[in-house]
């Protein structure tokens, strides 16, 4: 897909007051906050609207938090119901006139010179355009014109804004799409759209301490916000255990790592940063979420997929499409893992594709480049 060239003269050096918003939904909040990381290093006033739970992250950033003073609070961290996250995701993001709500009135407080907008918040989006207000839209998800979360959101486009999801974002003055072309399904998109990739800042650090290193090893990583995923976790680490593995289980913030059955090779963190670990890995075992997904694939390792739900069916098929990953059920029986485990390490010829497509792509997306494109509004709207 051809990226627009961009020639921002300038965009370095005034300072810009930004407003961003986006919900607490896991995968959507890294790019957002390593985007925040960047513009407030380069001397610009960020100020983020979104849940409580992710109000210290936010501080720490360096960036400003504004709470939500009508819409409902998630997080994302905390169990519930099956059902509920979908049911939210509709009502409490997609939709939500009290989020669309919260935020024109913050934008009115704040009068911020560029607004970035998470995609999933398409309410918002729509009224954002209807007045006229300078925004940028940041799309998450791959651009996959045929998937089912695409889908959800076109419907629900369709419902409050009267346009479908790809023509809210190809009205958009500005996309930044923090994903790489290949992983969705798009032959073409708008010059509106730029694919910046799965941005963050490159993590240095001393080589992983490996306890086994004559040993494969795997990374687990099922989510790192709860998606049910606690059996299916548990029914992993049972699995790898007698194998002669030397296995990394990282549970994010929704479960605790003592609650897990660990034993033999296996080792369980909350949270320890993939960039720091991946160089070291031979598989990764995900849930098809597409940060985990892009990281992996970035890093040359091939990825077994055990999908929760969301857009991650969606991501494993494409996985699949690219010759880089497998998909099996999160309901499958324990040995189809083992067996899959087994076929993955030994497959050569599916280690030199993963390695082929790394080549291709920048592993830590183009963080600058994003940022270019916010401060360098309203020329970035001119060119596109």
């Amino acid at each position: 897909m051809k990226q627009t060239e961009l020639t921002l003269p300038g965009s370095r050096d005034k300072s810009r007051r930004v407003l961003t918003t986006y919900w607490d939904g896991g995968g959507n909040v890294p790019p957002q906050r390593a985007l925040a990381r960047e513009l407030i290093r380069r001397g610009h006033d960020v100020h983020v609207l979104t849940h409580n739970s992710l109000a210290k992250a936010v501080a720490s950033d360096g960036a400003t938090f504004h709470a939500l003073e009508t819409a409902p609070q998630w997080d994302g961290s905390q169990p519930h119901a099956p059902g509920a996250e979908s049911e939210y995701i509709v009502d409490g993001v997609a939709g939500s006139a009290t989020f669309t709500a919260d935020f024109l009135a913050l934008h009115d407080a704040l009068r911020p010179d560029i607004s970035v907008i998470d995609v999933m918040l398409v309410k918002t989006i729509g009224s954002v355009a209807q007045r006229g207000l300078p925004y940028i839209t940041l799309n998450h998800l791959a651009w996959n014109l045929e998937g089912a979360a695409t889908k959800l959101l076109g419907d629900l486009a369709k419902v409050h804004t009267g346009s479908g999801f790809f023509e809210l974002l190809d009205r958009a003055p500005a996309v930044l799409a923090t994903t790489y072309p290949e992983f969705g399904t798009a032959k073409h998109v708008a010059p509106n759209v730029h694919f910046v990739g799965p941005i963050r800042e490159p993590v240095t650090t001393s080589p992983w301490p490996r306890r086994f290193p004559d040993r494969p090893f795997v990374l687990v990583s099922l989510s790192s916000v709860f998606q049910e995923q606690q059996g299916t976790l548990q029914k992993v680490c049972e699995a790898l255990a007698p194998l002669p593995l030397e296995v990394l289980v990282t549970t994010g913030r929704g479960i605790s790592p003592d609650s897990l059955p660990i034993s033999g090779g296996l080792e369980a963190r909350q949270f320890i940063p993939h960039d720091a670990v991946l160089p070291y890995v031979d598989l990764v075992i995900g849930h098809g979420g597409l940060g985990t997904a892009m990281f992996s694939a970035a890093a040359g390792v091939p990825i077994l997929v055990l999908p929760n739900g969301r857009d991650q069916n969606d991501n494993a098929k494409r996985l699949e499409a690219l010759g880089i990953g497998r998909e099996l059920s999160c309901d499958c029986p324990a040995q189809l893992i083992v067996g899959a485990v087994a076929e993955m390490l030994a497959d050569q010829a599916l280690r030199h594709r993963c390695g082929s497509f790394a080549n291709k792509v920048h592993r830590f997306g183009e963080l600058g480049r994003a940022a270019d494109l916010v401060v360098g509004y309203p020329e970035v709207a001119r060119t596109a």
